[in-house]
């Protein structure tokens, strides 16, 4: 049936019968290779720490993405996030999944938690993109998973074009941690889960509160990563 109903490449845009083609896989997979160790930004040297990670180091110990953002997917995060086209969140998934595979990432990981969004912004945009993320992950590698553990307050100024300083000062006190759900951190490993990660603020900021909170390692798993902080 599948090839009855061909879809198209999340990543060309070429229709064939699965939901990203072989070509566009070794691509991203090609530009795995030198990342930061810690923040994923494109290294010169292989499992390097950059600069920035060693000079400032972030509370999170690991991330992982598949593509830098203005890259391959980032029409197919576009349509996602903007245009309400959810399906595209399982052919992401399926994507970090065969480029990173499955087996030792699922055995060190306890926990998945989304990027919390505001009450005022889940209403204008009706949906937590990263929440949808997380289900799939969870669906995928069977690790648990929570929506209720971190909430967000608002921010009236917009994140996207303040510097990384901005944005640390700035996110001191948005984020908490839901008191009911305090033993589902404690001793855990857990992985962060969102779209786009920009500077790595706002996923340090959250990574520092679980480890205040007792969380024993924080991870970042990402589709997109901006090639420079």
């Amino acid at each position: 049936m599948k090839f009855l109903l061909p879809t198209s490449c999340i990543g060309c845009g070429k229709f064939q019968a699965s939901r990203i083609c072989e070509k566009c896989i070794n691509l991203l997979k090609s530009q795995q290779k030198n990342r930061c160790s810690q923040c994923a930004l494109i290294c010169e040297k292989t499992n390097a720490t950059c600069t920035n990670c060693q000079n400032q180091a972030p509370s999170f110990d690991k991330t992982i993405c598949i593509d830098c953002y203005g890259g391959l997917l980032t029409n197919a995060v576009h349509d996602y996030k903007y245009k309400h086209q959810v399906a595209v969140a399982k052919g992401l998934i399926d994507t970090w999944v065969e480029i990173h595979g499955d087996n030792d990432l699922k055995n060190h990981v306890d926990l998945l938690i989304p990027v919390p969004m505001s009450s005022q912004k889940l209403y204008q945009r009706g949906f937590n993109q990263s929440w949808e993320l997380c289900k799939w992950f969870s669906k995928k590698f069977k690790v648990q998973t929570s929506s209720s553990i971190i909430y967000r307050r608002h921010l009236e100024s917009n994140q996207t074009q303040a510097s990384r300083n901005e944005r640390i000062k700035r996110l001191e006190t948005v984020f908490y941690i839901n008191q009911t759900e305090i033993s589902m951190i404690k001793n855990n490993r857990i992985a962060i889960i969102d779209d786009v990660m920009t500077t790595g603020a706002t996923l340090s900021t959250i990574a520092k509160l679980l480890k205040d909170f007792g969380a024993q390692s924080v991870h970042n798993w990402v589709i997109l990563r901006t090639p420079h902080k």
